[in-house]
């Protein structure tokens, strides 16, 4: 029978995934438990200023019946996190509650900055977030490259140009006693699309992105990251799909990072040439031309969506997912030929014949912020009675 604690904290947790308003007959549903007990554990959030009984409105009774009940909302004055979504030419800085609402968001533009620049800077726009008054969980940054799970190490940020950096420290130091913590990016935008994105309600999800040039990917398990020994694991991009193919930074060649990212797709339409700025708007004009029916479009997104496809065959005979998840240009190369890649899995992948696993393209806007939120969010969710007075 489950704890006291265990149902108030998946009462949150179902709250939270539902966008931070729900019925009272739907969280009881959702928790497979009685009204009384529903009660008991609203009543313990509620008291710790985590969420509010709306009773100005009725909501429509659940699916098993019954009568209307009210309204159940992240409170007004619940703790919120700060998310921050560092790439190789901008920082993005957000303050997000529970729900996944991104509450303001800042960005602006980076140079090629050093490790101690870019912290500096990133510290002084997370003050700025840290000093409305509310209470704060503390700081969650996507980091595009493998992080260290115990200190924030950076080991190969390669789009930024830096070596390994112990970024993690240089940032803790800036930030006094802000709670800090660092993941590997296409690992925190997985961990978003799952919670309130494509992936609600998987139990084993393969994510893959791209970004301005390279791929990642992550493994969702049992509703938690797949992270490995060190926070290293699901490096995605660095499986080989073309041995002796495009060399890539990691030191190999024919990897998934340079045979299906933004630049691959450019290189299959004849753009070889292409500034490293000018790659995501030529990449999105050029999958524009395909969604047009653009021959020469079209054929260079049919090709490298087939080299996606090759890499998705092993990583679902590694993985063994019950949905996929395209992030950013993956999933439009998805939707321009829906069938393609199912399609594939089903004539190549030993596991697909055990049953159809779905592909869908991402949803969420804001995958990367939202996904250092959930870190940050994550213990409160574990234990409600962690809120900080």
């Amino acid at each position: 029978m489950p704890s006291a604690q265990n149902t108030v904290s998946r009462a949150l947790t179902e709250l939270h995934k539902l966008g931070g308003r729900a019925s009272r007959n739907e969280l009881t549903e959702r928790l497979g438990c009685g009204r009384s007990v529903t009660g008991y554990a609203l009543g313990e959030l509620v008291e710790r200023g985590l969420v509010e009984i709306d009773r100005s409105v009725s909501l429509a009774p659940g699916r098993q019946g019954g009568r209307p009940s009210h309204g159940v909302v992240i409170g007004e004055d619940a703790p919120v996190a700060i998310a921050v979504q560092l790439n190789a030419d901008t920082i993005a800085v957000a303050t997000v509650a529970l729900g996944g609402r991104i509450l303001a968001r800042d960005e602006q533009p980076i140079g090629p900055l050093d490790p101690e620049a870019v912290a500096d800077t990133l510290s002084e726009i997370v003050s700025t977030h840290a000093s409305t008054g509310r209470r704060l969980l503390g700081v969650g940054v996507s980091v595009p490259s493998p992080v260290r799970a115990a200190d924030g190490f950076v080991l190969a940020a390669l789009h930024l140009g830096w070596p390994p950096v112990p970024f993690g420290e240089l940032l803790a130091a800036r930030l006094g006693n802000l709670s800090l913590m660092l993941d590997n990016d296409a690992h925190l935008a997985a961990l978003a699309e799952h919670r309130h994105g494509a992936g609600r309600e998987a139990t084993q999800m393969l994510y893959l992105t791209t970004g301005r040039s390279g791929l990642g990917g992550a493994l969702i398990s049992a509703g938690r990251l797949f992270t490995g020994a060190s926070g290293y694991a699901m490096e995605l991009g660095h499986i080989a799909v073309n041995p002796g193919g495009t060399p890539c930074r990691c030191g190999s060649a024919g990897c998934l990072d340079v045979e299906a990212d933004n630049r691959a797709l450019l290189r299959a339409a004849g753009q070889v040439e292409v500034e490293s700025d000018a790659v995501p708007r030529r990449a999105n004009e050029l999958l524009n031309a395909a969604a047009a029916r653009d021959p020469r479009a079209l054929a260079a997104a049919d090709k490298v969506r087939h080299v996606l496809g090759d890499g998705l065959v092993s990583l679902v005979n590694l993985t063994d997912p019950d949905r996929i998840v395209l992030g950013a240009s993956l999933g439009r190369l998805h939707d321009l030929a829906p069938e393609s890649i199912p399609t594939q899995l089903l004539e190549q992948s030993l596991l697909e014949r055990g049953g159809t696993i779905p592909v869908r393209s991402g949803t969420l806007t804001d995958p990367f912020l939202l996904g250092a939120a959930e870190m940050v969010l994550q213990p409160l969710l574990d234990d409600p009675r962690s809120a900080p007075a």
